[in-house]
């Protein structure tokens, strides 16, 4: 299932969005333990748009919300933290333009809610975060380990969609 494209914010080449699928979970559960308005959800056995015309409902709940990286805190005294800041100028284009710099910060959101996505994976969830970008905003990023374990020990699967907008 496709999600429908989310609005980006003229100031960032790039969106990240939580996307979850679940057996049964309400939505709005989600919604509430994330913080986040959903920008496409439904419930599992909600009925569905059918082209048949046969009633038919959803199989899976699914969640998605947009994370605003432009509001999420830096602890500055990380380490090359302050080297980035001052090249960048100022905190919010660090988080707003750079996708590896976002995926660290976003490590900060998983790991506060490690709990919660580890129940969704228990329960036969899944979990996902999902970068968009239009085609050439990004050109490269890295990603550090310790970002990626969190990633894996959370069950969080990353999928990138480049293209036009």
């Amino acid at each position: 299932m496709e999600a429908r494209k989310l609005r980006q914010s003229d100031s960032e080449p790039f969106q990240l969005s939580l996307r979850i699928r679940h057996p049964s979970v309400d939505p709005e559960e989600l919604s509430r333990e994330f913080s986040i308005e959903a920008a496409h959800c439904f419930r599992a056995g909600d009925p569905r748009p059918s082209r048949s015309g046969i009633a038919s409902v959803h199989p899976e709940s699914y969640w998605l919300g947009a994370l605003n990286t432009s509001n999420w805190p830096v602890d500055i005294a990380s380490p090359g933290v302050r080297g980035l800041l001052a090249a960048q100028g100022r905190l919010g284009v660090v988080a707003t333009r750079s996708l590896g710099w976002a995926l660290a910060l976003s490590t900060r959101f998983f790991s506060a809610h490690a709990e919660t996505l580890r129940r969704i994976a228990d329960e036969g969830g899944q979990v996902s975060l999902l970068v968009t970008a239009p085609a050439g905003e990004v050109s490269g990023f890295s990603l550090a380990p310790a970002v990626s374990r969190v990633f894996c020990e959370l069950g969080i699967t990353l999928e990138f969609e480049f293209g036009s907008d």
